[in-house]
């Protein structure tokens, strides 16, 4: 079994911590690209952290998730959700980003072994992995 990957995720916490209080309120609403900047990035990225922390949390309480969702499930939610996350105050959005992040790592570092096997042989890794979409949103913003 592949180990979780507690220092990667604190690293990519702590990246974002330090993007966001370098951004201020004028770099929390610089456009990124057409429909994101970077407050709906940020947002986006709460959700999903939230949506991991919340999944995570429900395996180790023995409510285990459908087994499997349609591939283009994820992008459904964000084009539901992005109409909110745009409506979100700056601030706002990286309180919520931060916040989420930090939730999401300790209930992850606190998922036992049968529950992170059972996570991981449902190929359901991206829970585990919140370094890999917080450093790719970070990257997003950081190339605008």
């Amino acid at each position: 079994m592949e180990p979780v990957p507690l220092n990667e995720n604190d690293a990519a916490r702590q990246r974002l911590t330090a993007l966001i209080g370098a951004l201020g309120d004028e770099g929390l609403r610089k456009p990124v690209e057409p429909g994101w900047s970077v407050a709906t990035i940020l947002a986006e990225l709460a959700f999903w952290d939230r949506w991991a922390l919340t999944l995570v949390r429900r395996w180790r309480s023995g409510h285990l998730p459908p087994p499997t969702v349609p591939n283009w499930y994820d992008d459904a939610i964000n084009t539901t959700l992005r109409p909110t996350w745009q409506a979100l105050p700056g601030p706002v959005a990286a309180q919520l980003a931060c916040a989420a992040a930090e939730e999401a790592d300790l209930e992850i570092r606190k998922a036992e072994t049968p529950v992170v096997a059972g996570i991981l042989a449902a190929g359901q890794g991206n829970l585990l992995h919140r370094h890999v979409p917080r450093n790719a949103a970070m990257d997003r913003i950081e190339a605008a």
